[in-house]
């Protein structure tokens, strides 16, 4: 990466589809690039690539990295191995150490995308805070107090894997009706095909539905539903200030709509403001380079 400053933060995004790296001084971010994901199940594959397209890595420098998937103790497990396939336990700061010779400050990328919000974002001047990222998976982080919640073994803000339906669908973390089988991008293509007799993504089911189709526009409203319903839950553990929601399907125009008319028919003890994430598609970069700087 050229034209770096050492006292930058080289923080790295992992996802299921892409890598992103990127030098991060505060809320400043420069030389952002990215990579495919390389998707073998073996960890060494996808250290190797990103250590390609990293290059030489100065001993001073820091390194933060987000990752999808639960973090303990620097090993990734994916949860939802459909999302990065990867060996159980997989010791990324390790692999990560050995290759650049720093040892990195690994992180779930939902709560670095939440630490992000908190400090630039959504999230600024409140006591207790989730971020909530709807795209092809669902995932979230929760600040409270100041202090980002991880918990002993990285699994704190996986409300996706959250039951919102008893006898619902399969959940490739190995329960049947999480949230994420509902309401995700994924389940949102899954559930559209079906409703529509054809293929269909996330996407085509928005634009069914802002094109007039009434099939489409109620599957949303569903989706809508059940995340309302999460966002209840979280309320009465967490007694949330606000709530922000990013990604894909969170982000997508008129969602943040469906969601709140949805959070209507709650008693008003379990409603929360519901607003857009505002620190940006990097916000995994953003959060991780200031947890490691803090």
């Amino acid at each position: 990466m050229t034209g770096v400053s050492e006292e930058a933060v080289l923080a790295i995004d992992m996802g299921g589809t892409k890598v992103a790296v990127a030098s991060v001084g505060g809320e400043v971010i420069r030389d952002r690039r990215q990579i495919a994901t390389p998707r073998t199940g073996k960890g060494a594959d996808l250290v190797q690539a990103i250590v390609r397209e990293i290059g030489p890595v100065p001993a001073t420098r820091r390194i933060a990295v987000a990752t999808t998937g639960v973090v303990r103790e620097g090993c990734l497990t994916a949860l939802n191995p459909s999302t990065l396939p990867i060996e159980d336990d997989f010791p990324l700061a390790a692999a990560i150490k050995e290759a650049t010779g720093v040892e990195p400050l690994v992180i779930n990328d939902a709560q670095a995308a939440a630490w992000a919000e908190y400090r630039y974002g959504a999230g600024r001047g409140c006591r207790t805070f989730a971020f909530v990222t709807i795209s092809t998976g669902i995932g979230a982080g929760i600040v409270t107090e100041g202090r980002l919640l991880i918990g002993q073994a990285g699994l704190a803000g996986h409300v996706g894997h959250v039951v919102a339906v008893r006898s619902g669908p399969p959940c490739g973390c190995g329960r049947r009706g999480c949230l994420e089988t509902l309401a995700s991008g994924t389940a949102i293509g899954r559930r559209g095909s079906e409703v529509l007799g054809r293929p269909v993504t996330a996407p085509e089911v928005f634009a069914e539905a802002t094109g007039g189709n009434a099939e489409a526009s109620a599957l949303l409203d569903d989706a809508a539903g059940h995340l309302a319903n999460a966002f209840a839950d979280l309320t009465a553990v967490c007694d949330l200030d606000v709530i922000a929601i990013g990604g894909g399907v969170g982000l997508a125009p008129g969602f943040l709509d469906r969601v709140r008319r949805a959070m209507l028919d709650l008693p008003p003890t379990f409603r929360r403001p519901l607003t857009l994430a505002q620190a940006g598609a990097d916000a995994g970069l953003l959060g991780a380079a200031a947890l490691v700087s803090a």
